[in-house]
């Protein structure tokens, strides 16, 4: 048996990034993953970070997010690929550029710097767009890093300060001792600790499960292709006001596609799949966008589980009935607000508060709705 004062569960983005702000202070802790460090919908996402294509509940926290990228960025040095290229949101006719407009209109409201292009002026700031862009929405903030390796630098950084890193190491049950006393048992080890944080995403179900929740978390299979490396055909993001298709070029060249139209996969069987026909129409609208991509050949695709909320917004915070079990997961656009919600959640386990109100996330927000799940639970408080 080993004891830990804090046990996360899920090494990508969120559990990494709370391992990092956790080891700054004295509390002992142990990070756990039933695969490698940012190999689920961490290290499988396009790592594209654009302000324009949030919910719109989350729009105001992405300066939040991107504040920690920028300082991972110095500390980390460029084992992050973290790039704010700047990015525009294109629309490819009339109708969608109005909806684009409604769109400025309110993240304008809440201090996102957009300017909108007609396509006579993106003819001057963006060449490469092809003749079917109607107009566009440009933010100089959006950017990428490169997801590969963004979890496994902020993971490193995290064990050189003493926190002890587990990984191919499924949890396989949670035993509740009182409200803040656990015993999990994975595939190598019983752990005894006061405090666990399930930050697992789609698989986080599995372990809510573990201590008698079934909570509402579905399975969002994120579909990425990756072209042949070539010289610069474009520096900016580039994101669809129809849909959340993504395109950017990354530091060698190769042009990433991510997001649109999606692959198939079940979290449960753990079976990832491409769609050859949804293949087929993400390229061809990354190709009417920037028809200089034709000439370049795929060399890759893979679909990757990303979890989801029933509103899509983050799962944070403690239970309460059980107050020593916390959550961070399960948010469109995890990738590029995972640092933040890292923070917010280790700030919470150390002092009961959060330096940001996120009440309208709190993971407490649908158990009303399953009552029935707690009869495990409930003989334990």
């Amino acid at each position: 048996m080993e004891k830990t004062d804090v046990l996360i569960i899920g090494a990508g983005i969120v559990g990494c990034s709370a391992a990092f702000f956790l080891s700054k202070s004295d509390a002992d802790v142990t990070l756990i993953d039933r695969s490698e460090i940012g190999r689920e919908a961490s290290g499988s996402t396009a790592g594209t970070m654009s302000y324009q294509n949030k919910e719109r509940k989350l729009v105001h926290l992405t300066e939040e997010a991107t504040k920690i990228w920028i300082s991972y960025q110095k500390e980390l040095e460029d084992d992050i690929e973290f790039r704010q290229t700047g990015g525009f949101r294109v629309a490819e006719d009339k109708q969608q550029f109005e909806k684009l407009c409604e769109s400025v209109k309110w993240q304008k409201q809440v201090g996102v710097e957009l300017d909108l292009l007609s396509k006579d002026e993106l003819a001057v700031s963006a060449p490469y767009l092809g003749p079917s862009v109607y107009g566009a929405s440009y933010c100089k903030w959006d950017g990428r890093s490169n997801p590969l390796m963004s979890s496994l630098a902020i993971a490193r950084a995290a064990e050189a300060r003493g926190v002890k890193i587990h990984v191919n190491e499924p949890v396989k049950g949670i035993e509740i001792i009182q409200k803040d006393s656990f015993l999990v048992n994975t595939s190598k080890m019983v752990y005894k600790t006061s405090c666990i944080l399930n930050s697992a995403g789609v698989w986080s179900k599995n372990i809510f499960r573990m201590i008698g929740i079934d909570y509402p978390i579905t399975v969002d299979p994120q579909q990425v292709m990756v072209t042949e490396q070539s010289p610069e055909i474009f520096p900016h993001i580039i994101t669809y006001a129809k849909g959340t298709l993504t395109l950017k070029q990354v530091d060698n060249g190769n042009v990433v596609i991510g997001g649109g139209w999606k692959g198939k996969g079940s979290a449960e069987e753990n079976i990832k799949r491409v769609s050859y026909y949804n293949m087929y129409q993400n390229i061809q609208y990354a190709c009417r966008v920037i028809p200089a991509l034709k000439k370049l050949n795929l060399i890759r695709c893979w679909t990757g589980l990303e979890g989801r909320s029933p509103d899509f917004l983050p799962l944070l915070g403690n239970l309460n009935l059980l107050p020593g079990f916390f959550t961070a997961c399960c948010s469109k656009g995890g990738y590029h607000l995972g640092p933040l919600w890292g923070k917010l959640i280790s700030d919470l386990i150390l002092t009961g508060k959060s330096s940001i109100p996120f009440q309208e996330y709190n993971v407490n927000r649908f158990v009303n709705h399953l009552d029935k799940y707690f009869t495990e639970i409930k003989q334990y408080i």
